[in-house]
C-alpha cells in the first residue's frame, strides 16, 4: 500500500521565542512528539517578510575572493512503500518499509568533477598515487628493466605499467570521471512501538538486506544494517 504524503513548511524569525525558549526547538520537539516521518531545520541566510524588509547574515571573506562552494546534484526519484499493522484495541503497532531509489544519470558537471560523486580523475592524479601511495604501500614492483623508480614499472595487483593504466581508465581524454550516474538502491526496513499510559517505546531497524549504496554528494556509502530505539514519557 502507498500512503500519500503531506509536506508542512513553517517561516518565522530566528528570534521568535515561545513559552520561554526558541520555537525552532519547540517545533522540533512536537514534531517528534507526534512521530513525524521527517523533520528538518533550516536556517536561511537572506529573506523578507511581510514588511518586504530584507534580513541577511552573509559574510564573505574577502580576504581570498574565492567563489561560493555551491553543491550541485539533484537527488534521484525516490518511492516509499509502507504497511502498518495495528490490531484494534491493541497499544502496540508494527510497520514494514521499502525505500526504492532509481537511477540517477543526470549529473552535472559539478556532479561529474566532484571527487565525491563523479570522482573525477586525471593522469597527473593517476600518476601521482602510482609514484606515491601505490609504491610506499609495496603495490608496485619492477618492471622487466630490474630497476624500480623507471616507466616500465608495474602495478602487482594489474600487471599494468603507470601508461597502461592511465590508458584503461582515461583512453585518450586527460581527465575523466569515474562514475556518470549514481545507481538506484532498494532497502527494507521494519518499525514498531508500544504504548502504555504516558509511556513509548519504538524501535526502528533500518535496511534490513545490508545494501550498500550512495548518494549524490555523499562520499561514503550508507551505514549497513541500522537500529534505533526512543523512549518517550509525556508530562
Amino acid at each position: 500500500m502507498i500512503n500519500a504524503g503531506l509536506k508542512l513548511d513553517v517561516y518565522f524569525g530566528e528570534s521568535l521565542m515561545t513559552g520561554g525558549r526558541r520555537a525552532s526547538d519547540a517545533l522540533m520537539d512536537c514534531f517528534a512528539r507526534h512521530e513525524l516521518e521527517v523533520a528538518a531545520l533550516y536556517r536561511g541566510i537572506e529573506g523578507f517578510g511581510i514588511g518586504r524588509r530584507i534580513h541577511t547574515e552573509r559574510f564573505p571573506d574577502i580576504s581570498t575572493d574565492l567563489p561560493p562552494n555551491i553543491e550541485g546534484g539533484t537527488p534521484a526519484p525516490e518511492f516509499y512503500l509502507l504497511a502498518r499493522f495495528a490490531p484494534q484495541g491493541q497499544r502496540w503497532w508494527v510497520q514494514p518499509y521499502l525505500r526504492i531509489a532509481a537511477d540517477q544519470p543526470n549529473l552535472s558537471s559539478l556532479d561529474l568533477s566532484d571527487r565525491r560523486t563523479g570522482a573525477d580523475r586525471s593522469r597527473a592524479s593517476i600518476r601521482s598515487f602510482f609514484l606515491n601511495g601505490a609504491t610506499a604501500r609495496g603495490w608496485v614492483s619492477a618492471g622487466p628493466d630490474g630497476a624500480r623508480g623507471t616507466a616500465d614499472d608495474i602495478l602487482d595487483v594489474t600487471g599494468e605499467t603507470l601508461a597502461q593504466i592511465q590508458n584503461r581508465v582515461l583512453g585518450t581524454a586527460n581527465n575523466a570521471p569515474l562514475f556518470t550516474q549514481v545507481d538506484g538502491y532498494a532497502t527494507l526496513g521494519v518499525r514498531g512501538g508500544i504504548g502504555a499510559g504516558r509511556h513509548r517505546l519504538t524501535v526502528d531497524v533500518e535496511n534490513l538486506t545490508d545494501e550498500n549504496y550512495r548518494g549524490i554528494s555523499w562520499g561514503v556509502d550508507a551505514p549497513g544494517v541500522g537500529v534505533n530505539v526512543r523512549y518517550s514519557l509525556r508530562f
